[in-house]
């Protein structure tokens, strides 16, 4: 196709009569300039250990896949940023970086980021990334009780530093220890008798156990699950307010993905565990 080219006298009238118009306007063309343009490229945090089926650091897992693919119906370049999971939400707060991924809702995040919302002020759950479940996992034959509603048992418990679930199981009452990165470092606490039970993503505690037969052998998951969560990309509020739409068509396209036969079968090998 043969490029158009303007003559620069011609250019520099359409400049000219554009900076009038603006100006005869009293300013709205800025606005509408701001409208339309978009981030350069858009840097997403996500825990830098592995999170099956969600997050791997040796191959893309899902949370990867589905951004991937995002990018490309986007158009905006997408920065994947590993770090420790409470650096990431600490970035998010500060403005450092644009946002985050695989985030569950809480009260404590949304007052520094914003996440897609119903016209109730819910969470969005048709927006999400996915959904996960906690479990509890003890050793077997250790006295936990847990109904769905109550949760008891005369020790510590154990989860990952910086999840959402902490907060659920201060809630319920119960000693919660939340220093461990991984876990795998969290089953082997359990394991040792470090702590009576440990509240674990169920898709990645199963895939460590999995990894480790002589932790199978000794540690249950306690039924019925703890909770079910719905998990988001997330974004910081000096992100928002200047890039507000970029955010909202983020969310508008993983709701999108996720459904789609294109996506599911991308990440079928991954979900064949997913229970």
């Amino acid at each position: 196709m043969p490029q158009l080219h303007t003559s620069p006298h011609r250019a520099h009238k359409g400049i000219l009569f554009s900076l009038l118009a603006c100006g005869t306007l009293l300013g709205l063309c800025a606005p509408v300039r701001a409208a339309e343009g978009g981030p350069e490229s858009v840097h997403i945090c996500h825990e830098n250990e592995d999170a099956f089926p969600w997050l791997l650091k040796d191959k893309p897992g899902y949370s990867q896949i589905m951004m991937t693919q995002l990018e490309k119906q986007l158009g905006t370049p997408i920065k994947l940023v590993p770090m420790p999971w409470k650096q990431c939400l600490a970035e998010v707060k500060s403005g450092k970086i644009d946002g985050a991924m695989n985030a569950s809702f809480s009260a404590e995040r949304a007052e520094f980021a914003h996440y897609p919302l119903k016209l109730d002020g819910e969470a969005d759950a048709t927006k999400r990334m996915y959904r996960a479940t906690y479990a509890l996992y003890k050793t077997k034959g250790a006295s936990v009780s847990w109904d769905g509603k109550a949760l008891s048992g005369n020790g510590t418990f154990g989860a990952q530093a910086g999840f959402s679930i902490v907060a659920q199981l201060k809630q319920l009452g119960v000693k919660v220890e939340d220093n461990a990165p991984t876990a795998d470092e969290l089953l082997n606490r359990v394991a040792s008798g470090r702590y009576l039970a440990a509240a674990l993503q169920t898709t990645e505690a199963e895939a460590s156990l999995a990894a480790l037969p002589a932790l199978h052998s000794k540690i249950e998951r306690i039924s019925p699950p703890l909770v079910d969560k719905a998990y988001f990309t997330i974004f910081s509020k000096p992100f928002f307010a200047k890039h507000g739409q970029t955010a909202r068509e983020v969310w508008r396209l993983q709701g999108k993905l996720r459904e789609s036969p294109e996506f599911k079968g991308q990440v079928s090998h991954l979900m064949k565990s997913v229970d």
